[in-house]
This record gives structure tokens, C-alpha cells and sequence, in this order.
């Protein structure tokens, strides 16, 4: 497991990210809004970009053998996925000035979903004794919950919008609602005291990039939505808190390897 000052020294830094890149969209946003555009399109770069390189050393450091690796490799779908998407809307966005949605980015962000339930999957599977069928239950209808006023605001949009849009809008929310089942499971385990705050890590980023969704779902049918809204944020956010919770994996990965496949999960966590 990673010492006490490793841990330190990991919140100490993650705590720092979460500022600094909060501050500077602020300040963007207190410059103006041409600013504020180029300022968070250009953030979407270097933020998910350090996690696709992450995802790939984690990965390659696991290799292809036992869960372990089969799970870091499912992420590193999402991460690229993901960064892709990021850098269409951007180029459509900054250079071509037009409408992202619905765009080929569209494509990318929804194919990084399998890949990252699979991955939520693999990831849990080690604590599956600690999780009951009410724990379950609970999670689902949770996700349910949510998922029910999502629609209902996506299928309220524009009525002269295609169905083909209205079917890519209605995805997102059907696709946060089955990963947000997995994510609730991993943190409600972290307030049991099963798994550490870092451990945890991924599980909060995916419940932040849910909640990072339906704010840009409603902020989007409300016509409030702009490049460098404070949603914005929260999608940096939640990738920063993904890099760091892979970074955790990758220093675990450092005191164990080459015996990681066979410790304990008292161990890893």
C-alpha cells in the first residue's frame, strides 16, 4: 500500500489542480467571453491528455495477464475516447465555429461508455463479497431516479431537431444512469471503509462527469449554456480526479510489481 506521506503528498497535489484550474477558468470568465473560450477549449488538451498517458503506462505496466490488466486496458478506451471527442469539439469549437453536437465527437464520447462500465466491472470485482443485493438495489434505483427527469428534459428539446439528435441526446443519460450504478457501489464502500479515499478516486470522477452532464443537459435546454460555463469545470475536474486515481494505481503498482497479481486486496486498497 502507499505510505502515509504518499497519500499526503497525492490529496495535497490533487487539492492543488482542482484550484488552480477552477481559478483559472474564473479568471477567464472575469476577462470575457472570447477568453473564457479560448482559455477552457484549449484546457480540454493537456487535463484529459494526462490521463490518456497515464491509462497507457498503468496499462502497459500491467500488461495483458489477469484482470488487473484487463481492466486498465478497458480504461485506456475511455481515456482516448474521450480525449478525442475533447479535440473535435475543440476544433469545431475554435477553428471551424460551429455547432459541436451533434458531431463526430458525439461518437467518441459515447463509445468511451462500454469501455468504462467494463472497466467499473473489473474494477469492483475484488470487492464483490462486500456487496449486497440491497446495496444493489439501492444503487439501481438511485441511477433510475435520476435517469427518469434526464429524459424527460432531453425529449423536451426542440421539436425541429431530427430524430437521429434526438436519439443522441437521449443516449447520454441512459449511458451516465448504467455507469453511475458501478460508481455509487465503489463510494458507498469508501464511507464503509472497505476502500481508501484514493482507491475511490475513479469511482467519484464518474459520478462527477454524471453530474457534469445532466448540468450541461439542462443548462443546454435552457439556452444558458457557453463555452467556459462553470459545468465546464466539473468535467475538468472529474478528469483530474481520474488522473490522480490511476496515478494512485500506477504508485501501488510501483511497491508490488512483480507479484501485484497475487496480493491481497487488503494490500492494493
Amino acid at each position: 500500500m502507499q505510505t502515509n506521506l504518499e497519500k499526503s503528498q497525492t490529496k495535497k497535489y490533487l487539492l492543488l489542480s482542482i484550484l488552480g484550474t477552477g481559478f483559472i477558468m474564473l479568471l477567464a470568465n472575469f476577462v470575457g467571453q472570447e477568453v473564457t473560450t479560448l482559455t477552457t477549449n484549449l484546457l480540454y488538451v493537456p487535463v484529459p491528455g494526462a490521463l490518456v498517458v497515464l491509462s497507457i503506462i498503468i496499462s502497459a505496466r500491467f500488461s495483458v495477464k489477469g484482470e488487473h490488466g484487463r481492466a486498465w486496458i478497458l480504461f485506456v478506451g475511455v481515456a482516448v475516447s474521450w480525449f478525442i471527442a475533447e479535440q473535435i469539439w475543440l476544433v469545431n469549437d475554435l477553428v471551424y465555429h460551429i455547432d459541436p453536437f451533434p458531431s463526430l465527437a458525439d461518437f467518441f464520447y459515447l463509445a468511451g461508455y462500454p469501455f468504462l462500465f467494463l472497466f467499473s466491472i473489473y474494477y469492483l470485482k475484488p470487492l464483490k463479497g462486500a456487496i449486497s443485493k440491497k446495496t444493489l438495489t439501492y444503487v439501481s434505483l438511485t441511477a433510475i431516479t435520476l435517469l427518469v427527469p434526464s429524459l424527460y428534459m432531453a425529449s423536451g428539446q426542440d421539436s425541429q431537431i431530427s430524430d437521429f439528435e434526438l436519439a443522441l441526446a437521449l443516449s447520454y443519460p441512459i449511458a451516465d444512469a448504467i455507469v453511475l450504478i458501478p460508481a455509487l457501489i465503489g463510494v458507498i464502500l469508501f464511507f464503509r471503509g472497505e476502500v481508501n479515499f484514493l482507491w475511490s478516486l475513479i469511482c467519484i470522477a464518474i459520478i462527477l462527469n454524471v453530474v457534469a452532464d445532466t448540468g450541461f443537459l439542462i443548462t443546454s435546454m435552457n439556452g444558458s449554456y457557453y463555452m467556459g460555463h462553470p459545468i465546464d469545470m466539473l468535467f475538468l475536474w472529474a478528469y483530474i480526479l481520474f488522473s490522480f486515481g490511476v496515478y494512485s494505481h500506477i504508485q501501488i503498482f510501483k511497491k508490488y510489481h512483480p507479484h501485484i497479481k497475487s496480493q491481497s486486496l487488503d494490500d492494493l486498497r
